[in-house]
């Protein structure tokens, strides 16, 4: 049994404890900084935004698909006779295996027009290869976006990266009709810009001359 002065030295203790136990978290709460929650938003992980990223890979593709386009008359043929030499030599962007997006530019006289496509000739292309500008619902952003290199493990998932290639579309066509106003009126003129061309082969086989061309537009100009 503890005598009164070993329960008064005990208590004592406990009292020095208990202070500077409280001492400390007083020093805590005011070292602490709170944030508010603007401030959480600002200093934590950005949120992924599908339309950003879209716009962001549209300002720079306006610019570098046209400085790295290629002839078309010369990139049909050659990927005609050896795709994957002509992936090379024309630097194709693979975004996965057996597939490749080629920049290119095209100056051609349209032969025939609608409100949903030109179809043009262009030297150096077979005759029997018909070369197709959609400007409408055919128009693919995910062209654009896979010769940026935009990669399915640069989005969080699936759907993300599906959505950057929807809002791609999105600024394609509207890039599209300011440059093409009315289609139907230019049937027999010339027509010049850049785009991309999308050929898939998982067997690395050339496309057929048959096969029609789709350039998927970045930029659409109409001339005389």
């Amino acid at each position: 049994m503890l005598m009164p002065a070993t329960k008064k030295k005990s208590r004592r203790n406990m009292f020095i404890v208990l202070g500077l136990v409280v001492v400390l978290l007083v020093a805590m709460v005011l070292s602490t900084k709170f944030l508010t929650p603007e401030e959480l938003a600002a200093v934590g992980p950005k949120k992924f935004d599908p339309a950003q990223t879209a716009s962001e890979l549209w300002t720079k593709a306006q610019t570098e698909i046209p400085a790295n386009a290629q002839p078309l008359g010369q990139v049909v043929p050659a990927m005609q006779k050896d795709l994957e030499a002509a992936a090379t030599k024309y630097n194709a962007v693979s975004p996965a295996e057996g597939a490749y997006a080629f920049p290119v530019e095209f100056n051609g006289t349209v032969e025939e027009a609608s409100a949903d496509s030109l179809r043009i000739s262009v030297p150096g292309v077979p005759q029997q290869t018909a070369v197709i500008i959609p400007l409408t619902t055919a128009i693919q952003g995910t062209a654009v976006r896979d010769a940026m290199g935009f990669k399915f493990a640069d989005a969080p998932g699936q759907t993300e990266y599906q959505y950057v290639g929807d809002e791609l579309k999105k600024l394609m066509q509207q890039q599209v009709k300011s440059g093409v106003s009315d289609p139907a009126s230019l049937n027999g003129k010339k027509v010049s810009g850049s785009g991309v061309v999308v050929v898939l082969s998982p067997t690395g086989a050339p496309p057929p001359p048959a096969k029609p061309v789709n350039v998927q537009p970045v930029t659409v100009e109409a001339g005389a």
